[in-house]
């Protein structure tokens, strides 16, 4: 069972009305009936008798109900305990992120701070796996991109805060022909491609408008590297040609442009609402914030 089931159910007991179980959790009346009947399916059994637009309770949502009234209880007895904490010392902050902006991006923005005796643990992942570590609060902060599904970004159990970073070509320096800050789609025409693996939403666009790649990446980073040494161009973006430029120095001979007709790559900053925060948090959350920003602020 998901939390947003669990949640629309005990609505529904503590209410008695699909419709005002449905205004209590901001939702539609619809999308409360359907993760209702999710839910009897996923239990195999049927929890309310439905007649003339009502509904009334079986014996097994009386069970169910009884199991789950503690646990919500529990949830809003921390809900409220942990919004009267403040800003508190946490001893480590711990960061999640996807292994592109886990490249430069999240230890750019901690480096000041780390300076200072603060100590950090930094994780990288899948975008499935961001998320559960977030519904289960196990970090102060992450960073995703969109992965083979979308990122919710109205859950009960994080924030959520999405940029729009632009698309990037990077590839060896004088394998496309000068003309101008950005490119479209059509330059690349002719040229191994080299993109995201077949599934991730990001790379959904490219591949429907170029000839499917020679080969595929699970992440941006070692594909602008491969392309960099291969005569390939990387569709990557723009967290990625800076993170390039930084890490080599410009060692490497290629170049970076901005795609004009392909739509941004999605980001997401999640943090956890039932985790305690710190002034440290505050000022890490910020720092990354305004990064994600500041490569946001290029498609404007």
């Amino acid at each position: 069972m998901k939390y947003h089931q669990i949640e629309a159910f005990y609505q529904v007991m503590l209410t008695g009305s699909i419709s005002k179980a449905a205004t209590n959790l901001g939702r539609t009346q619809p999308a409360v009936s359907m993760t209702i009947a999710t839910l009897e399916d996923q239990l195999g059994t049927v929890l309310f008798d439905r007649r003339a637009g009502r509904i009334t309770p079986r014996a097994e949502a009386q069970v169910l109900f009884e199991q789950v009234s503690s646990v919500m209880q529990q949830l809003g007895d921390i809900r409220y305990r942990f919004g009267r904490l403040g800003s508190i010392a946490v001893p480590r902050i711990s960061i999640i992120s996807s292994s592109n902006v886990g490249m430069h991006l999240i230890p750019s923005a901690i480096s000041e701070i780390a300076s200072r005796d603060q100590e950090f643990r930094l994780m990288t992942g899948s975008a499935a796996t961001i998320v559960s570590e977030m519904d289960n609060q196990r970090h102060d902060l992450a960073v995703t991109d969109e992965g083979t599904s979308e990122i919710p970004t109205d859950s009960r159990l994080f924030e959520t805060e999405t940029f729009q970073v632009p698309a990037f070509a990077i590839y060896p320096r004088g394998l496309l022909s000068a003309g101008g800050s950005t490119l479209k789609t059509e330059d690349l025409i002719g040229h191994q491609i080299c993109t995201l693996y077949e599934g991730n939403l990001a790379a959904k666009e490219i591949r429907e408008k170029l000839r499917p790649p020679r080969v595929e990446f699970s992440s941006y980073f070692p594909m602008a590297c491969y392309a960099a040494t291969t005569g390939s161009v990387a569709v990557v973006d723009f967290i990625t040609w800076t993170a390039m430029q930084k890490l080599t120095s410009g060692t490497l001979h290629v170049e970076g442009r901005a795609i004009s007709d392909v739509s941004p790559t999605h980001y997401y900053l999640l943090r956890p609402k039932f985790r305690p925060r710190s002034k440290v948090s505050d000022h890490c959350h910020g720092q990354i914030r305004k990064l994600l920003r500041d490569h946001e602020a290029l498609a404007h």
